[in-house]
């Protein structure tokens, strides 16, 4: 009875002993009223060996040596040690015993973010404002994924706001490096369980992007079938660096987006952006998640599929009309047609994917067009099947899957199980396209009765000069070809570029007017951007008129269901 008695009270104090638990706390450094660090301090529990690792940031995205960003790293309760390894480090402490890790998180970079080179990823700490994403900056110690975990921000100045998508209840582990956290000067705004983080100021109002941010999440939710649940959009303003510069982009987290614009970012790219972003809440996350092993070589999924969904998703909720739907194809296969990387293996994808511009276009490129191919193959064999079909069921699988802790499988491999079975011949398309290769063509009934698409010879576009590098020279012209029609027209290399007021970008066909400073004065240079060669360009063309039946069957083709 004794022995029972004592059994009884173990399980009783177990049943009863705090889950173990990450705590994390930020808090400023300031100097004369300015911050200029971000100090953090967690605490947890070590293991029972004696010996507990932390991971320091190191890589992610298109940065690397993120651990340069940490200050003063120090530990209570433990002793650190060196492992050789920059991103690593060894605790060394009594068993079980409670560890408190303090370090300050800085900017190591000078100025203020810009978007020239990329969006700014690595840690921004201003005078009045942070941004931090979980990966770039949150250490982690080396405990189970589904430990949990919580943040708040003290101490910070009165007024200074604090947002993050590691505020709400039941987080793990898993979740800090898909995190951002910003404070200071950014104005929060609610929508339910969204929340939208702002600063700056912009041609439109912050609740009118709201409330567009919001109708988008929400036809995402309807599509997918899920409930609401808490999602964070931080809007970081960039510098404007030079007249006419425009930079927007940003990155989808686990429940949330960290965005960057320039202050003449449109509200409309913004949307486009955003709802991109948004739909990585699904894709590839709840159809089977990507393997960190050869990352971008599935991207052709991840990031294609997201953006096929963008455009139909936003067709479907009555966001985007056909006409909407068919100007940002077109850019897109205007790019695609044009790309000097368009016919690369998906092996060159996996090895350049961060070091070429082009080929990091590819893959979105790719799987967006396959996916509408697929799509079209479906719906033209009949049974009232398309490409939705697939991806819901790919997403039941995966969630149940989960729910039961089967082995995972991973996106790719699940579609190619689960198309088939949906009536998806798939031959040997991913062979052909993805692995191989070449070139993507879609049928010129792809989206009938909405119109059809037409493909033609036309010639390569090009400026005359080197973009990268006179967009990196403050707008000033590098790099001019002196053959180039923009070198007859009058440009010159040292030519500051103001403003462009005509043009489109990546079409040959239309005039490009840029309005640039030579010395002391200012002129108007016109010139066809035609480069050498040409290439194969397909466009969607919407035949008119588009009302009545004929406009709701051609909603139904591009917006499905």
């Amino acid at each position: 009875m004794k022995r029972f008695i004592a059994a009884l009270a173990v399980l009783v104090c177990a049943a009863f002993a705090p889950a173990p638990r990450v705590e994390y706390t930020l808090s400023p450094v300031m100097r004369d009223g300015a911050l200029t660090a971000v100090a953090v301090h967690f605490s947890f529990r070590g293991d029972a060996d004696g010996e507990t690792s932390i991971r320091l940031p190191d890589s992610w995205a298109s940065e690397s040596e993120l651990w340069r960003g940490i200050e003063g790293l120090s530990a209570s309760g433990a002793e650190i040690v060196e492992t050789g390894d920059a991103g690593e480090r060894v605790l060394r402490h009594r068993p079980n015993a409670r560890v408190r890790i303090s370090y300050r998180v800085i900017q190591d970079w000078d100025g203020e973010p810009t978007g020239i080179g990329g969006n700014p990823y690595r840690p921004i700490v201003r005078s009045t404002y942070y941004h931090l994403i979980g990966e770039t900056a949150l250490i982690t110690p080396d405990l189970d994924a589904a430990t949990r975990v919580s943040v708040r921000a003290r101490g910070f100045p009165r007024g200074w706001s604090f947002a993050s998508d590691l505020e709400h209840r039941g987080l793990t582990l898993e979740a800090v490096h898909q995190s951002v956290l910003v404070g200071g000067d950014y104005r929060v705004l609610t929508r339910g369980p969204m929340r939208v983080a702002i600063r700056g100021a912009w041609a439109f109002t912050d609740e009118a992007l709201t409330d567009r941010i919001g109708a988008i999440l929400a036809a995402q939710r309807a599509f997918w079938g899920d409930r609401d649940e808490p999602f964070l959009v931080t809007m970081t303003q960039l510098a404007q660096t030079a007249p006419g510069f425009r930079s927007l982009g940003g990155t989808g987290l686990a429940d949330a987006f960290a965005f960057f614009a320039t202050p003449n970012a449109e509200e409309a790219a913004i949307a486009r952006t955003l709802a991109h972003e948004g739909q990585h809440t699904w894709v590839p996350r709840r159809i089977g998640g990507i393997s960190e092993v050869d990352e971008a070589s599935q991207y052709w999924l991840s990031e294609g599929f997201t953006d096929f969904y963008t455009g139909r998703v936003m067709v479907r909720s009555g966001l985007w009309t056909p006409q909407e739907f068919a100007s940002d194809l077109n850019r897109m296969l205007r790019a695609y047609g044009g790309s000097p990387a368009r016919t690369e293996t998906n092996a060159r994808i996996n090895v350049d994917f961060w070091n070429d511009p082009d080929v990091r276009s590819l893959p979105y490129q790719r799987g967006r067009l396959l996916a509408t191919i697929w799509d079209h193959r479906l719906r033209a064999a009949g049974g009232g099947r398309d490409f939705d079909d697939v991806v819901l069921e790919m997403k039941r699988r995966s969630m149940a899957g989960a729910m039961a802790r089967e082995p995972q499988v991973y996106a790719t491999d699940l579609f190619a199980r689960v198309a088939p079975e949906m009536g998806l011949a798939l031959g040997d398309d991913l062979q052909t396209y993805v692995e191989q290769g070449a070139a993507v063509l879609l049928p010129e009934d792809a989206f009938a009765p909405c119109g059809r698409v037409t493909t033609r010879e036309v010639t390569r576009f090009h400026r005359g000069f080197d973009v990268e590098a006179t967009t990196a020279n403050n707008n000033v012209v590098t790099g001019l070809n002196p053959q180039s029609p923009a070198y007859a027209a009058g440009l010159r290399d040292g030519m500051a570029i103001l403003r462009r007021e005509a043009g489109e970008v990546g079409n040959a066909d239309v005039e490009i007017v840029y309005i640039v400073r030579d010395g002391d004065a200012e002129r108007t240079i016109r010139f066809m951007p035609r480069g050498t060669g040409s290439y194969t360009l397909q466009e969607f063309v919407l035949e008119a008129p588009l009302e009545g039946e004929r406009l709701a069957q051609c909603r139904a083709v591009l917006g499905g269901g």
